[in-house]
């Protein structure tokens, strides 16, 4: 690239048993919600990506990590959006 810049966008990968189980397809939105002391935290629009080969795994970024300080969350949960 010449010029611009790359944005990550948060998302989650799952293989077809796991959206199944959360009824979503490749291309839908979910939720996150960290439950973390004093800073619990919601993240709209997690892009869903589905692969046989994928294992369920969220990828959010070190600031947003950060910021629900995940590293101490007690909760996490997806929730389908829509």
């Amino acid at each position: 690239m010449k010029e611009g810049i790359i944005r990550a966008t948060r998302h989650v990968h799952m293989n077809p048993s796991d959206a199944a189980f959360y009824g979503v397809k490749a291309g839908d939105n979910m939720t996150l919600l960290v439950e973390s002391p004093k800073c619990s935290t919601r993240f709209d629009d997690m892009l869903v990506r589905v692969d046989p080969s994928f294992k369920l795994e969220v990828h959010i970024d070190t600031d947003e990590a950060n910021c629900c300080d995940l590293v101490r969350a007690k909760r996490c949960e997806l929730i389908r959006q829509g």
